[in-house]
Order: C-alpha cells, then sequence, then structure tokens
C-alpha cells in the first residue's frame, strides 16, 4: 500500500499546530516537522502528535526547510501542509484512494480560504464562508529523487513538476481549508511586509531572475502600491525582453502582472502589446484570455467608428468565453480572481450587452451571481440588462434597493426612472450619480450611460446639455447644430436602452409642438452625423399620428 509523509515547516505555531495535525490523523503514515527558530510550545507539541521534529536555523529562505523536511522524508508520496491549513473530515479517505489509483505524479488539492478563524471546515470548503475562490494547488507529489522547492518565497515545486513528464492531476475531493489569509490574523503576523522584504532582496542578489520580480509585482499590487507594483513589473520586464533564460510559470506570473496593471492604469494597447508575450509563452492560461479580453474590451469603447467597436468586442468576446472554458483545467498558478468563472461571466455579460445581446447577457449575469452573490457589478449589469430587456418596472425595483457609493446604480435609476416618465425622480437620481464621479464607475462604459442620461434629462427639462454620444448627438441635431460629437458614431442607436430613450424624445418634442426639432432630425445631415436617426424619427411620427388617428393613447 502506498505511504505519506506529512512534510511542514513551522514557527512559533502553538495555538493552530494541534489543530492541523489532528485533521491528518489517520491520513498519513508519518509526520515530518522543520521548526525555524520557535519560541513557545510548538516543537513539544509537535513530538507529542508523533511527529519527528528537525531544528534548522530561519536563513530567510522558505524553500531550505521545505527541502530539508522532503530529505526526512521515508514515505512513497509527500503531502505539504502548513500549520494555518487542516484537511476537512472527508479528504482523509480521498487521499488515500488518490494515491492508490497511482495514475499521476502531482495532485493539486483544493484550498479555501476561512472568513474568519472560528468558521466550520466543511463549511469552507462548501463555499458559504470563503473568501475568494478555491484555488487548486500542487500539495501531493510523489517523492522522486529531484523532488524540491524553488523560490525563497511563494516557494513552489514548478521546476520538477514540469520536467520529466510529470503528470498533474486535479483531486477535488481532497480539500484543504486555510486559516492564515483571514484579515485579522494576516495582520497580526504581517505577512504582506515580510514577502514583499525577502522579495526586495532577492531581486537585488539575483537581478536577472525573472521569477521574483512578478511575484514582487503582486505582492505589491495586493498590498494597493500600484505605483510601486508598476515598476517592480517594468523591471522585470526589461529583463524578461532582454533574453534572460526563465520557465514558463515565472515568465507568465510577469507578464500577467504588467498587463494587468496596463489594464487598471487605463492603458489596454500596451496591455495587448505584453499580453502577446503571454500568449507565445502559454496560450491557454485562464489569466491570459480574462486580461486580453479586458483590454480589447476598453479598446473598443476607446474606437471612433461603430464597425472598429464592435471587432474589438467581438474579440474581448472570444477571450472571456475561452477563460470560463478553463474553469476545469489544471494550472500551477492563477493570479485573477474569478479569471475563469465568475469574472469573465461579468465581463461576458457586458460584451454581450454592448453588442446588443441581451438575453445571452442577462443570463451571463445571473450566473455570475450565482457564484458569487456579493459582485456588485453583475447586479448592475443585470438591471442594466432588464433595462435593455425592456423590464423597466423589474430594473427600477431591483435597482433602488441595492444602491450604494457607486455613481452606476444611480445611473441606471436615473434611466429607468426616465423609461417609467418619472423626470423628478431621474434628476435626484442623476444628481446623486454626478456626486459619486470621483469614485470612479465600477464598469467604465457607465459612463457612456451616465451622458446619456444627462442629456435626456436636459432634453425633457429644455436645458440642453452637452455630451458624447448618440444622445449628445441627438440634442445637438434637434437644436440646429452640425457638428459631430464625440462617440455618437462608434455606439450609434443600436443599443436598446438608447434607442428608446431617443424615441421618447421624439415624441415628447412631437407632443410639445416642438416640430422644427423633429424636422432637423429627418435632413440628410442628420442620417450623416448619426445613421439610424431618420429611420427612428420616421416611425415614432408614424406611430403617434396612427394613435391619434384612432383616437387611442398617444404612445
Amino acid at each position: 500500500m502506498a505511504t505519506i509523509s506529512l512534510c511542514m515547516i513551522v514557527r512559533d505555531e502553538e495555538s493552530l499546530l494541534p489543530a492541523c495535525l489532528a485533521s491528518v490523523a489517520g491520513a498519513v503514515d508519518e509526520i515530518v516537522v522543520v521548526d525555524t527558530g520557535s519560541k513557545d510550545a510548538t516543537i513539544a507539541l509537535a513530538r507529542a502528535a508523533g511527529a519527528r521534529v528537525f531544528e534548522q536555523a530561519w536563513s530567510d529562505d522558505f524553500s531550505a526547510p521545505r527541502n530539508r523536511a522532503i530529505a526526512e522524508c521515508a514515505c512513497d508520496w509527500v503531502l505539504v501542509l502548513d500549520a494555518d491549513e487542516r484537511l476537512t473530515q472527508g479528504a482523509r479517505e480521498a487521499l488515500r484512494r488518490a494515491v492508490a489509483e497511482d495514475d499521476f505524479d502531482c495532485g493539486m488539492l483544493r484550498l479555501s480560504t476561512a472568513t474568519r478563524l472560528d468558521a466550520e471546515i466543511d463549511a469552507v470548503a462548501r463555499g458559504t464562508c470563503r473568501v475568494g475562490d478555491a484555488a487548486y494547488l500542487p500539495r501531493l507529489m510523489r517523492r522522486t529523487p529531484d523532488l524540491r522547492f524553488t523560490g525563497i518565497v511563494h516557494e513552489n515545486v514548478g521546476e520538477w513538476l514540469f520536467s520529466n513528464g510529470r503528470r498533474p492531476k486535479l483531486l477535488p475531493s481532497v480539500d484543504i481549508v486555510h486559516l492564515g489569509a483571514v484579515p485579522d490574523l494576516r495582520a497580526l503576523r504581517d505577512k504582506s511586509r515580510r514577502n514583499i522584504r525577502l522579495l526586495e532582496r532577492a531581486c537585488a542578489e539575483t537581478p536577472n531572475d525573472v521569477a521574483p520580480y512578478g511575484y514582487l509585482a503582486h505582492e505589491y499590487f495586493d498590498a494597493g502600491d500600484r505605483a510601486r507594483a508598476r515598476e517592480v513589473a517594468d523591471r522585470g520586464w526589461a529583463v524578461l525582453v532582454g533574453g534572460a533564460k526563465t520557465l514558463d510559470l515565472p515568465a507568465l506570473r510577469l507578464v500577467t502582472a504588467r498587463a494587468w496593471l496596463e489594464v487598471q492604469a487605463g492603458e489596454p494597447n500596451a496591455a495587448l502589446e505584453t499580453m502577446a508575450v503571454a500568449t507565445r509563452l502559454l496560450a491557454d492560461h485562464p489569466d491570459v484570455f480574462f486580461i486580453r479580453g479586458c483590454a480589447s474590451e476598453m479598446v473598443g469603447l476607446q474606437c471612433a467608428t461603430e464597425l472598429q467597436r464592435r471587432d474589438y468586442l467581438e474579440a474581448a468576446l472570444v477571450d472571456y468565453v475561452a477563460a470560463i472554458g478553463c474553469v476545469s483545467g489544471v494550472y500551477l498558478q492563477k493570479f485573477i480572481e474569478g479569471g475563469a468563472g465568475w469574472a469573465a461571466q461579468i465581463r461576458r455579460g457586458t460584451v454581450l450587452l454592448l453588442l446588443g445581446r441581451e438575453v445571452e447577457a442577462l443570463a451571463a449575469f445571473d450566473w455570475a451571481l450565482a457564484e458569487n452573490a456579493t459582485a456588485c457589478e453583475a447586479r448592475w449589469g443585470r438591471v442594466e440588462a432588464l433595462l435593455a430587456c425592456g423590464e423597466t418596472t423589474k430594473a427600477l425595483r431591483e435597482v433602488t434597493s441595492q444602491l450604494d457609493d457607486k455613481p452606476d446604480g444611480w445611473t441606471l435609476a436615473a434611466l429607468a426612472a426616465e423609461a417609467a416618465g418619472s423626470f423628478d425622480a431621474m434628476g435626484q437620481w442623476l444628481a446623486k450619480a454626478q456626486s459619486l464621479l470621483g469614485g470612479g464607475f465600477v464598469a467604465p462604459h457607465r459612463r457612456e450611460r451616465y451622458h446619456d442620461a444627462l442629456v435626456a434629462l436636459g432634453s425633457f427639462l429644455d436645458r440642453p446639455v452637452s455630451a458624447p454620444g448618440p444622445l449628445g448627438q441627438l440634442a445637438e441635431l434637434a437644436s440646429g447644430g452640425t457638428t459631430a460629437v464625440t462617440g455618437a458614431m462608434a455606439r450609434g442607436l443600436r443599443c436598446p436602452i438608447t434607442r428608446g430613450t431617443a424615441r421618447r424624445l421624439v415624441a415628447h418634442w412631437l407632443r410639445a409642438g416642438k416640430l422644427d426639432k423633429v424636422e432637423r432630425l429627418v435632413e440628410p445631415a442628420a442620417e450623416r452625423l448619426l445613421p439610424g436617426i431618420l429611420a427612428l424619427t420616421t416611425a415614432v411620427v408614424d406611430e403617434l399620428t396612427d394613435s391619434r388617428d384612432r383616437g387611442g393613447p398617444r404612445p
């Protein structure tokens, strides 16, 4: 029967270690612990649990004690856990079954991070008390002579795994619950500052090694220091394009960090250039698809013509679908949370909405919310899709129950109020959106919606407002202007929300007897500046005329 060694490195873990060791009872045949300088009862507790304990002075290098632990193992397989991790109850039997099948070299175990230290272990694994996505990590390795960790921090077995044709396998029934990223505990241990210190040293000591730059960029990003993250990513990029030899994974880590920072900085074209390198390295990684999709989507929003906009949005959609298709793949590391799941579904839904496929968009947002109920962008996307589907009452009900400190919801509430004919509410909600503009929109395209709402309200109240977009162009034409408005040709009148508002504006002018405004919309110059306006205006005139002829209510 195949045997399993538990390998651990510890220091001052008396509060967490006993529960970890208790969770592996019956799952492993030996416990090997390397202590790196405990001052508390850690060593005594480990020995009391039956562990063989070895002491090794800490040298600012996590791989060194990991490799010492492996060297002391005597079993066929090596299971790696930390003191702040636990196996779930069902994982013990699943672990034994997996090694008995013996059809892999590296087991990718599912790790879920708890929301709080007292969370019930199985509830964390089920996702009800989990922070973010579950991640699959290489934690069960066949013990071979060359098995070793590399990297002074964020140590990993990537070099071993990707050599000699070794076979990874997802083991979804072997769940690990992680407590160490619970915010209070992470702050207490100051892991981020420690990791940054070690990685800065690694970059200084091995300046031609790509690996630490990628890790360090991610650490700074997670710590909220995007400026430092970008500076580190650019330094590592110079090393990479300078010809430094590296494995695919460290290069991918660096490239995705740099490209994601470029996306966050509003530099999508630069991100696409960076991602071209990532595509050559590892074309089928979900982060590659997701980040490239985000960059293409952003470029699409900046295009001057509808055809260009549509081409980039279609390219983004292809990448988001590809990212979602990676959800069950085996990847040693993924860096974008939800990049193969709920986050990709949100982006897919947004692009579908912008392409006029609102029913499919609604389904994508519902899918995202089923996976992550706290995703505010999915909630706003759902409201926007409902508006595009003509479900004004439902959209109003949903949006008004979820308004927050971002302008997105207030903007959509204003548009829903306009569709319902409530201009007082529209004005109040639009004013609130305006007061929140400094915080930025959750979805960049929603600034376009804000401009539409601003123009519409001004036009209904006879208070002209200039703004980019098709409704800005409509107002310009109706007032007798002939200037081309930014964004009008790119967005056009295809969107059901925009088209619906435009129809109601034309009907409003007709009812108010402002025939001069409507007449300007059917002139040849108007159609050149805003394609589709002639057909829209003619349809509204015909509907209104038919309604009057029948003696019925006005549309």
